[in-house]
């Protein structure tokens, strides 16, 4: 069920662009206005989190002085000046925050399908309750990028993965081609369904097309079912146009007639309002584990691309060590580039070394983790656990309703991993058309036959891997 406070969360996340996409107002003054009350909020929140970091430190010194027998009154007197000026910057982050809310009608606050929280439903949110399929045609993508844009933006079920831009970052990146089909009324020409699909080609693992190769999202999203159905049947016909032995539809809800797999789930986690009730709901088991890591000498960075380097160097590693084919650097570097707002890296170094990382990407209310690894020289220290606290807590600080671990096999190691931070399983449907004579493919490391493969790799230097790799998955979706 759509909820005001959430609605409100992904509002204040980014106000002028929920502003432009759901008011369909170009209002000068407001949206200087809102530009100047984010950039406000902003800084209050940066100077809470300077402020709340200072009195964590002059605690530490109190806690050093009581053990030490020394004198600490001047320090309580600092801690508790500090302490008030956290109550004043609060309230200056709940002023700001009922200002950017006031520029948004009660109307649309109620109504808006911003932040409905979709990943425990089990089935989807329709605009449409009746549709005449003869009242729809169906394109292929040119040059109608905003209108595309829009219609996920206003789409609940959709990810950040259905944006246009994946579409030119893939052939950039890959050089694999897209066709991005949508679906419009003809009698006023809006969108009202979409599927993207990548065409992967290659003499290895052949010829065959994906929604979306990568990542666990994709498949058909529109204003009603049978919308989506027209527009697997138009996929559907390019099988034989493009010679594929079959079209892999990454779903999250079932459908007729198709073949399916459902070995895998997404672990979703529904995110409390504060760290603190976080941190409350965890295990002590858990809590503890994070704090045997907090007693190293660690560091915890956040950024974009200025951590590349050491996000690639800790990834390329561990997938060497699992046996994996690693992707090229500039997929990671063009991801930054053309979702800047919505990308972040997480770095933890421990004695200035780099040996935990995390790739970060938000869109309305969810923030996922789609890469993230650690080096196994340090297993024993638990900082994969620090890791994820340090997620986990930048998804609340942000306001996300969600936190989309990623995809596992059911009752597996990471599966386990992923549950014990209280998330839960939603099941996947990974839907195929295929080719006569064509069986669901198998092109993953579970697959018996790439057993050799992946041991043999697992001993190669990391030079190779990265110079190999990226030849290789590349053409994996």
């Amino acid at each position: 069920m759509t909820t005001q406070k959430n609605i409100k969360k992904i509002i204040l996340k980014n106000p002028v662009k929920e502003y432009l996409n759901r008011i369909n107002a170009t209002d000068t003054n407001i949206i200087e206005s809102l530009k100047e009350n984010s950039k406000r909020l902003d800084d209050y929140k940066r100077y809470y989190k300077d402020n709340s970091n200072e009195i964590q430190r002059i605690s530490r010194k109190i806690g050093e002085a009581k053990k030490s027998n020394t004198p600490y009154d001047n320090l309580l007197i600092n801690i508790q000046k500090h302490s008030k000026t956290s109550k004043e910057i609060l309230s200056n982050i709940k002023s700001t925050e009922d200002t950017i809310l006031s520029f948004f009608p009660e109307t649309l606050l109620d109504k808006s399908k911003i932040g409905v929280k979709l990943p425990h439903k089990k089935s989807r949110t329709y605009a449409l309750t009746t549709v005449n399929i003869n009242d729809i045609k169906i394109s292929t993508l040119k040059n109608e990028h905003a209108k595309w844009n829009n219609y996920v933006y206003s789409n609940p079920n959709a990810s950040i993965y259905y944006m246009h831009e994946w579409n030119d970052l893939i052939k950039k990146t890959f050089g694999h081609t897209g066709i991005y089909l949508y679906a419009e009324d003809k009698k006023n020409n809006n969108i009202i369904g979409i599927l993207p699909l990548i065409h992967l080609k290659s003499r290895l693992f052949g010829s065959y097309l994906v929604s979306m190769p990568y990542f666990n999202h994709g498949g058909a999203i529109a204003d009603h079912p049978d919308i989506e159905k027209a527009l697997m049947k138009e996929a559907d016909s390019y099988l034989n146009k493009l010679y594929c032995t079959h079209i892999e539809y990454r779903d999250d809800v079932t459908r007729d007639g198709y073949p399916v797999k459902t070995e895998k789930v997404n672990m979703i986690l529904s995110l409390p309002d504060s760290t603190e009730e976080l941190w409350r709901n965890f295990t002590s088991k858990l809590r503890s584990q994070v704090k045997r890591s907090e007693r190293e000498n660690i560091e915890i960075l956040f950024g974009t691309l200025e951590y590349i380097d050491d996000f690639y160097n800790v990834f390329s590693r561990n997938m060497r060590d699992l046996g994996t084919p690693v992707y090229s650097k500039s997929f990671f570097i063009n991801i930054l580039k053309t979702f800047p707002e919505q990308c972040k890296i997480i770095i933890v170094k421990y004695n200035k070394e780099a040996v935990s990382a995390a790739f970060l990407i938000g869109h309305n209310d969810t923030l996922e983790i789609p890469w993230a690894s650690t080096v196994h020289k340090v297993n024993n220290l638990s900082i994969n656990m620090l890791l994820y606290w340090n997620v986990l807590k930048y998804a609340v600080e942000n306001k996300y309703s969600y936190f989309d671990f990623g995809r596992s096999s059911k009752n597996t190691g990471t599966y386990n991993f992923k549950k014990q931070w209280g998330a839960s399983p939603k099941q996947l449907f990974w839907h195929y058309t295929l080719a006569e004579k064509e069986e669901i493919p198998a092109l993953n490391p579970s697959n018996p036959k790439y057993a050799l493969v992946i041991k043999i790799w697992k001993k190669l230097p990391i030079l190779v891997t990265k110079f190999i790799g990226p030849f290789i998955v590349k053409n994996l979706p």
